[in-house]
């Protein structure tokens, strides 16, 4: 019996297929493409939290923003970055009192680092001069459910640049009393920020303090330590209710 030639073509390539391993496939990709080692993402040893490197929060961190027209953040590479490829782009609504936060999955407990922790990040202007409020969230739980946050002025440490700029700010210039919107009684309340229950960064403006507002941010971490602060002498820091 004669068999067909396609038959015959087909068997040989099953047996072709059949023998080729992954170093076969890996060596023909090799002359196709180049390979790139993939980032580490590791937390590093003086970090007690990463809230954002090189991309949205890991394992159930999320971003949100107010008010809802207010754009949604997202990492670009459009401003370049200092630490990977990508940082986060934030838009905010200059004529309204707007903010992005940051939040990390669970919480954590940066009571150990008070005294000596920091909060770090790069920030770069759109325009260079933006005037804005850095803030720190907890989880809410001495608050039902609604965040107590403490802040401060970026102007505090220095001016918002055009090019990529690091701050490094000290955990107890926040102080100790956060604050949250009680929306029902339409007033703030003060109480004890929930150090030990950390849960985020958030940036934000006040009405009309700004033209416009467009900012990337990158690799926004505490730090356990920090260098000694070489700041203005005996600053009044404080929280920005």
């Amino acid at each position: 019996m004669r068999i067909p030639s396609f038959a015959i073509a087909a068997v040989l390539a099953s047996v072709s297929i059949a023998s080729a391993s992954f170093s076969d496939y890996r060596d023909r990709d090799v002359l196709r493409f180049t390979p790139k080692e993939p980032k580490p993402f590791q937390q590093n040893k003086d970090v007690a939290s990463i809230v954002m490197r090189e991309g949205i929060p890991r394992g159930g961190g999320y971003t949100y923003q107010y008010p809802r027209e207010n754009p949604e953040p997202f990492m670009t590479d459009a401003a370049g970055a200092m630490e990977g490829d990508l940082a986060m782009q934030v838009e905010l609504i200059a004529s309204d009192y707007s903010g992005v936060a940051i939040c990390i999955a669970g919480s954590v407990d940066l009571t150990p680092y008070f005294e000596d922790g920091a909060l770090e990040f790069w920030i770069k202007g759109a325009e260079g001069g933006e005037n804005a409020l850095f803030v720190l969230l907890d989880d809410g739980v001495k608050s039902n459910g609604e965040s107590l946050q403490v802040k401060l002025r970026s102007k505090s440490f220095g001016d918002i640049t055009k090019e990529w700029k690091h701050f490094s700010i000290p955990l107890k210039t926040f102080g100790e009393t956060g604050v949250y919107w009680d929306a029902k009684n339409t007033r703030e309340v003060m109480l004890p920020f929930s150090w030990a229950n950390f849960k985020g960064f958030r940036i934000e403006v006040r009405k009309d303090e700004n033209t416009a507002f467009k900012v990337w941010l990158d690799d926004i971490v505490i730090k356990k330590t920090m260098p000694e602060y070489m700041g203005p002498a005996n600053y009044p820091f404080r929280n920005e209710f």
